[in-house]
Parts: C-alpha cells; sequence; structure tokens
C-alpha cells in the first residue's frame, strides 16, 4: 500500500511547529540542498496520515503483517552513538528505497527521504521529548523511537 501525499499541503518549515530544529541558530551545520527536502505537512495532512499511523502503532494490526526487530538503544549522546545508530538504521532499511512519513503527534507531521532522515535522525528523535512513528510510502516498514532513546523496526513479512 502506497501512502498518498496531497503536495498542496506541504507547509513551509517556517510555518511548521517544530521547524525550529532545522533553522541556522539550532542546526547551523545543516546544508541547503538537504532542508529542502524536508516537506512539512499542514495540520489537515498530517491528521488524514495520523489515520494511517494509527493504525500501525496497534501492535495487533501490525503482528499480523510485519515482524519486529529488537529494541534498539537510539542515543545521541556522542557522535560514535549517533553513527552507531545512523549505521544500524541504514543497514535495516538497505533493500528499501522510499520516502519516509514522520510522525510525532495527530497534527505534526513530515515527509522527506530516508537518507535526510539517516543524516539527521538526532534532530528527528530528541531524547526526553519526542515520541515519533516513522513509516515508509510504500508501508514496507515502520519504526517507532520512544522518548527514552530506544527504537524498535517492523518489517513487512
Amino acid at each position: 500500500m502506497k501512502i498518498e501525499l496531497n503536495s498542496n499541503e506541504i507547509i513551509a518549515l517556517d510555518d511548521f511547529e517544530l521547524g525550529w530544529r532545522w533553522d541556522n541558530l539550532h542546526n547551523p551545520g545543516i546544508l541547503t540542498e538537504d532542508k529542502i527536502q524536508l516537506k512539512p505537512l499542514s495540520i489537515i495532512e498530517s491528521k488524514s496520515l495520523y489515520k494511517i499511523v494509527n493504525f500501525f502503532e496497534s501492535e495487533i494490526n501490525l503482528s499480523n503483517g510485519f515482524q519486529p526487530n529488537s529494541w534498539v538503544r537510539a542515543s545521541s549522546e556522542t557522535k560514535e552513538s549517533i553513527d552507531k545508530f545512523s549505521n544500524y538504521f541504514r543497514e535495516l532499511t538497505r533493500n528499501y528505497d522510499e520516502n519516509i512519513f514522520i510522525s510525532w503527534s495527530r497534527s505534526t507531521c513530515l515527509y522527506t527521504t530516508k537518507d535526510i532522515f539517516i543524516k539527521y535522525w538526532d534532530d528527528f528523535c530528541y531524547p526526553s521529548s519526542d515520541d515519533i512513528t516513522i513509516i515508509s510510502e510504500l508501508t514496507n516498514w515502520v519504526y517507532f523511537y520512544n522518548h527514552i532513546e530506544v527504537g524498535q523496526f517492523w518489517i513487512r513479512k
């Protein structure tokens, strides 16, 4: 199943609730060509996407068609731990070259590439505050990040 994005519902990063995470003050190292690949969704489109997210957040629904991996630490404490998780995520998704939807809440979602997420994952996943769900555009896999810096990857059987 492909998640269809209404491109008319992409909003400016400056208008996005979490857009500050990629501004020059908080993230001076982000490349302009990477930043333009961050496509925040309007509240309306986020709510529409959340219906899909909500389905996948139910372990009963997931277990019917997906296989879980073990929970893994997703720490951003050091450069080494950031790189370790980046490599782990890259390896898990190596067979899937599809874009992703990232959902922080019912009204806060973003569309981007898998590579952008891997490169800047610690800007998407804030410890102590973020519980996010990431769904591949073709729904081949789902990743859950928990604010206690652990995550679990589910892949379609």
